[in-house]
C-alpha cells in the first residue's frame, strides 16, 4: 500500500482532472444538448399523461436495473430540462470515475504520474464517449462510480486488515450490478486482486463475498431481464462479432487518429509485451531499477488492463446481438469498462518501452525511461484530445440539427391541442451512426412533448422504410421492404403533417384528403456521414 496517498494528493487528482474534462468537454456543455432516450426520459418524468409517471414507467420495463428506476426520474427532478446541467453531470461522473481509478491505481502502489496519466486517457477515451455526450448514457458512469468505490474500500480494508471495510465495498458492488451489470464479471474476478496483495489466506474470505454478491445481483439482472433467446450457435456467433469489434477498439486505442488500424495496433502491442515478456525471463537482472516500477510490474499492468477489458465485454456474449463493441456514438456506451482497460493495457505497454529503451541507453536509465514515459503518453493524450474536438463536433451538429427541427415545429405551430400527433417527414435521422437527431418514435414525441409542457401530445417521424398510411378512421404509419411501423395512430383532424425540408403541412379531415397529401411527406436522409 502506498503510504504517501492522502487526501491532498486525492484533491489535487480531482482538481487536475476536472481541468481536463473542463478543456476537453466544455463545447460539448455550452453548445449540445439532449439526444435520443433523454427528451422521452424528460417528458415521461416532467409531463406524464394522467395516470402514469415515470417511476412506474421505469419498474415495468427497467425492473433488470432497480437503480435506474430512481435515478433517472430524480435527474430530470433536480436539474429539469437544463440541459446543460444534465451534460455537467455527465462529464462530473466521468471524472468522479477518473478519480477513484486514480485511487485505486495509487493504492495499488503504482506511481504518482502514471496514475495520473492512466486516469487522464481514461476520461477523454474516444471510444466509449457516448456516456459523456449523451446524459442516459453516463448511466455506466454511474454505475462504474459504484463498482470503483467498493474497489477502493476493500483495497483499504486489505491495508488495515479489516473486514469490516469489505462489507461496505460489497454493497457497492452489488449497488453498481444493479445500475447497469456491465461490471459484474470484473467484480466476480477481483479476488484474484485480494489474493495477489495479501495471499490466498487473507484473500479468499472477500473474494468469496465478491462472488456471493455477482451472483446475487447477476440472479436478479437474469431473471429479470426479457431478451431473445438466440441458443448456443447464437451466442458463438455474437462473441465472434465481440472479438471483430473489441480488436478494432483495441487498435484504434493505440492509433487512434484515422482510419480502423486494427492489424497495426494489435501488432504493435504484441510486439512490444513480446520483447518484454522475453527479456525479463531471458534477458540479464539490471543492477538497479531503471524506474519506480519495473518490468515485471508494468508486465503485470498490462496483464490486468487485458483482463479488464476482456471482462467488460465478455457480460455483452448473452444480451441481444446489437451490444457489440462499436465506436459508433450512443452504442460505444458499451465500452465503458473494457475501455479502461484498454487504456491500462496501452499505458503499460508505453511503460514497457521506456524499461527496454532505458536497459540499452547507458547512462541515466531511470530519467530516460520516465521522459520516454512522458513523451509518449502526452503524444497519446494529444490524439485522444484531437479526437474528442471532431466529436465535440458531431455531437453539437446533430443538436442544433434537431433545435432547428424544435424551431420549424414551433414556428408552424405556435400552439398545439391536447391529444394532436404529429408526423414529420423530411429530416435527416443521423449527423452520423449513433448519434441521433430525429431518429426514433421516442425521442421525436419526447422532442415535441418538452417543447410544448404536454404529455398528452404524440409525434412520429417518418423514416426510411416509413410511409404516411391512411387509413379508414385514422392516420399512422405503414412499413415498406421489411420495415416494422411503430403502432401509433390518430384519428382525422387529430393529427398534423409536416415536412420540415419543405414547410409543407396538411390537417387532413378525411381519408380522400389524407390520401391526396401523403405522398408528398418523404423521409429524409437515414443519416448525412459515416465517419465518427
Amino acid at each position: 500500500m502506498n503510504r504517501h496517498f492522502g487526501w491532498r494528493e486525492a484533491a489535487l487528482a480531482v482538481f487536475g482532472l476536472a481541468l481536463l474534462g473542463g478543456l476537453a468537454f466544455g463545447p460539448l456543455v455550452l453548445h449540445g444538448g439532449f439526444h435520443f432516450d433523454d427528451w422521452s426520459n424528460g417528458a415521461d418524468t416532467l409531463f406524464p399523461p394522467a395516470g402514469t409517471n415515470e417511476f412506474k414507467h421505469l419498474s415495468e420495463t427497467t425492473l433488470f436495473r432497480p437503480v435506474l428506476i430512481a435515478y433517472v426520474p430524480l435527474t430530470y427532478l433536480v436539474f429539469g430540462l437544463h440541459e446543460w446541467l444534465h451534460l455537467a453531470w455527465s462529464i462530473a461522473l466521468g471524472i468522479t470515475v477518473s478519480s477513484l481509478l486514480y485511487a485505486v491505481l495509487r493504492l495499488l502502489d503504482l506511481p504518482r504520474l502514471h496514475a495520473a496519466f492512466i486516469a487522464a486517457l481514461v476520461l477523454i477515451f474516444p471510444w466509449f464517449d457516448g456516456i459523456r455526450y449523451w446524459p442516459t448514457g453516463a448511466q455506466v458512469s454511474l454505475s462504474l462510480t459504484f463498482m470503483l468505490t467498493g474497489l477502493v474500500l476493500a483495497l483499504i480494508g486489505l491495508r488495515r486488515k479489516s473486514l469490516k471495510w469489505h462489507f461496505g465495498a460489497a454493497a457497492f458492488y452489488l449497488t453498481s450490478i444493479l445500475t447497469y451489470e456491465i461490471a459484474l464479471p470484473v467484480i466476480a474476478m477481483l479476488g484474484v486482486l485480494y489474493v495477489g496483495r495479501v495471499g490466498w489466506r487473507d484473500g479468499r474470505i472477500r473474494w468469496g463475498i465478491d462472488i456471493v454478491t455477482a451472483i446475487v445481483g447477476g440472479l436478479w439482472v437474469g431473471t429479470h431481464t426479457e431478451r431473445i433467446k438466440s441458443g448456443i450457435s447464437g451466442d458463438i456467433s455474437h462473441l465472434g462479432e465481440i472479438i471483430d469489434g473489441g480488436s478494432e477498439i483495441m487498435g484504434r486505442t493505440v492509433v487512434p487518429l484515422g482510419g480502423p488500424h486494427t492489424t497495426l495496433g494489435l501488432a504493435l502491442l504484441s510486439a512490444v509485451f513480446a520483447s518484454g515478456v522475453a527479456v525479463y525471463f531471458l534477458g540479464p537482472r539490471p543492477s538497479k531499477p531503471h524506474s519506480e516500477w519495473d518490468l515485471r510490474n508494468w508486465l503485470l499492468l498490462g496483464a490486468g488492463g487485458f483482463a479488464v477489458a476482456v471482462l467488460g465485454w465478455v457480460i455483452l456474449i448473452p444480451a441481444d446481438p446489437y451490444y457489440t463493441p462499436q465506436i459508433w456514438g450512443v452504442s460505444n456506451r458499451i465500452n465503458g469498462l473494457a475501455g479502461i482497460g484498454l487504456v491500462i493495457l496501452v499505458y503499460a505497454a508505453i511503460g514497457v518501452i521506456a524499461d527496454l529503451a532505458a536497459r540499452a541507453i547507458r547512462g541515466r536509465p531511470s530519467t530516460t525511461s520516465l521522459a520516454i514515459c512522458i513523451t509518449l503518453a502526452l503524444l497519446l493524450t494529444g490524439c485522444y484530445l484531437s479526437v474528442i474536438r471532431r466529436h465535440n463536433g458531431i455531437w453539437n451538429a446533430a443538436y442544433e440539427a434537431e433545435a432547428t427541427a424544435i424551431n420549424r415545429i414551433q414556428e408552424r405551430y405556435p400552439t398545439l391541442p391536447h391529444g394532436t400527433t404529429l408526423f414529420v417527414s423530411g429530416y435527416p435521422a443521423y449527423q452520423t451512426l449513433g448519434v441521433p437527431i430525429l431518429s426514433s418514435s421516442w425521442d421525436v414525441r419526447g422532442m415535441v412533448q418538452d417543447t410544448y409542457e404536454d404529455g398528452t401530445l404524440n409525434a412520429q417521424p417518418v423514416l426510411e422504410g416509413l410511409v404516411i398510411d391512411c387509413r379508414p378512421d385514422v392516420v399512422g404509419l405503414a412499413g415498406v421492404n421489411g420495415v416494422t411501423a411503430p403502432p401509433y395512430s390518430a384519428p382525422y383532424g387529430m393529427a398534423r403533417l409536416f415536412d420540415l425540408a419543405s414547410g409543407k403541412s396538411a390537417r387532413p379531415l378525411t381519408r380522400r384528403e389524407c390520401l391526396s397529401v401523403a405522398a408528398e411527406y418523404k423521409p429524409g436522409p437515414t443519416v448525412l456521414s459515416y465517419e465518427y
